[in-house]
């Protein structure tokens, strides 16, 4: 939809309705306004998905209305302004409702509000795990005694306040703002951070050239300092900022994780120069994202020790559903989920699996989009046939529909056929089918659900551990 990209965000106390309340990003920055004294509601389409019950009760908890997305919200609140994401249709009942009202995109709210804190801005961009590196920078950045503020696209786990979600945390006035920022709909035009981190280019949301000319421009916003993939330097020339590389393996200038290796309790790696570190998340690409966290604080120039870096790094508690051991089957099988949603993240997810698990990996992909799997279709075929072993099988579900306009192209089963021609061993199943081919794969080291956007996805992975 058309919306006006000069307009502002009312100061607060003003009066903001959020249409789509529901998203990760959108409930991340309304929470953001009510710490800022906005009075804030809010309409969703999934207001009676049992999956997001939680997370609706506790926006509820810190005084958020919400409404169903029926125009009701928006003619009872009045607000003074709409904020919608790219998500929104131009005839969404809640815009037809009041259409005098300004509409203003999630991304320039959320940036607006991020400059009203007088924090400085560390920002996290990339492909790939994004919300991982954002929740671990805040999560050291917590453990080395700095105050933050952190908006982001996944829920922490660990131990929170009751009327915290997980995807919005502030303390006392904090010094740094950790942002994830998303290059899905080019909305990361709208941040020049003070600090930034670039953790990769992949096939997602559209052509990788265009993906490589908005992260340059991002780059080049950046005021202090960025942290980058030691490939994707070059496309720092306009950043006028200091640059630090990482590595998955030793490069002139670049931190890198040497040593690495994983055991029942977590991964360990040493970083030359920088010591040795050691997690309970998963995968030599958690020890690459931890090396990206390391190379910006070493940037801060927070003058910590080693042995508190190391600490710092420890202290992670990880993101829900990145490689999330929920439990066991009855048989001792293992069950994680995942939001791998795009060929690098899939082919991260299902290695890992192989790693820590051993033993065949019986993984279930659910596409988040029609307009996402078409950019996939063919790397994934490519990812497929380089991470599959023997064994190992890939079952694909229907694509995920969240509403608005789709082409409804192309469909699971005509990207399964493509990946059946390439050798891959593939089927396109529906949920109803999944736990009896689950069943007749006797011999699996774990069972790995993936996927994105659909809150549904992380609780019928649990139904597992009933059978």
């Amino acid at each position: 939809m058309e919306y006006d990209t000069s307009l502002n965000l009312v100061p607060a106390p003003g009066k903001v309705f959020f249409i789509g309340i529901g998203g990760i990003g959108m409930s991340g920055l309304a929470q953001l306004l009510v710490s800022q004294g906005y009075s804030v509601a809010g309409s969703d389409r999934g207001l009676a998905e049992p999956g997001k019950a939680e997370l609706y009760e506790k926006l509820r908890r810190q005084g958020i209305h919400l409404y169903e997305q029926d125009g009701s919200g928006v003619v009872a609140e009045s607000p003074d302004e709409l904020i919608v994401s790219t998500a929104v249709e131009a005839g969404n009942p809640d815009l037809v409702a009041r259409p005098n009202i300004p509409v203003l995109h999630r991304a320039r709210a959320l940036a607006q509000a991020i400059a009203n804190t007088g924090t400085q801005l560390i920002g996290v961009a990339g492909s790939c795990g994004k919300t991982s590196v954002t929740g671990w920078i805040a999560s050291a950045l917590k453990a080395l005694g700095e105050p933050v503020l952190v908006v982001n696209g996944g829920y922490f786990a660990g131990t929170l306040p009751d009327d915290l979600p997980g995807n919005f945390i502030a303390d006392a006035s904090p010094r740094w703002a950790v942002v994830e920022i998303d290059e899905s709909d080019h909305s990361i035009n709208e941040f020049s951070p003070d600090y930034g981190v670039l953790l990769n280019v992949g096939n997602d949301h559209y052509e990788e050239a265009e993906l490589r000319r908005v992260f340059a421009a991002f780059m080049g916003r950046c005021k202090k300092g960025v942290v980058c993939l030691k490939e994707l330097q070059r496309l720092a020339d306009g950043c006028q900022a200091p640059v630090q590389t990482f590595s998955p393996e030793g490069a002139e200038g670049a931190l890198y994780p040497a040593n690495y290796s994983m055991d029942k309790d977590g991964i360990a790696f040493d970083i030359p120069g920088m010591g040795h570190f050691a997690s309970g998340q998963s995968g030599h690409h958690s020890a690459l994202n931890a090396t990206a966290v390391v190379a910006l604080l070493k940037m801060l120039h927070l003058h910590a020790k080693q042995e508190q870096l190391a600490a710092a790094i420890a202290a992670f508690p990880g993101i829900h559903q990145r490689f999330e051991v929920m439990g066991a089957m009855a048989d001792g099988t293992p069950l994680v989920n995942d939001y791998a949603h795009n060929p690098e993240k899939i082919h991260a997810a299902i290695s890992t699996a192989q790693e820590r698990f051993g033993g065949p990996v019986v993984a279930i992909f659910q596409p988040h989009g029609f307009r996402p799997l078409e950019f996939m279709r063919t790397p994934l075929a490519e990812i497929l046939k380089e991470t599959l072993r023997p064994g190992d099988v890939f079952y694909m579900l229907p694509v995920y529909y969240a509403g608005g306009s789709a082409s409804f192209k192309p469909t699971s089963e005509e990207v399964v056929a493509q990946l059946v021609e390439n050798g891959i061993s593939a089927k396109a199943i529906q949920r109803s089918e999944a736990l009896e081919l689950i069943h007749s794969n006797h011999q699996k080291g774990c069972v790995l659900v993936m996927g994105a956007r659909d809150s549904s996805l992380r609780p019928w992975t649990a139904t597992f551990m009933e059978h």
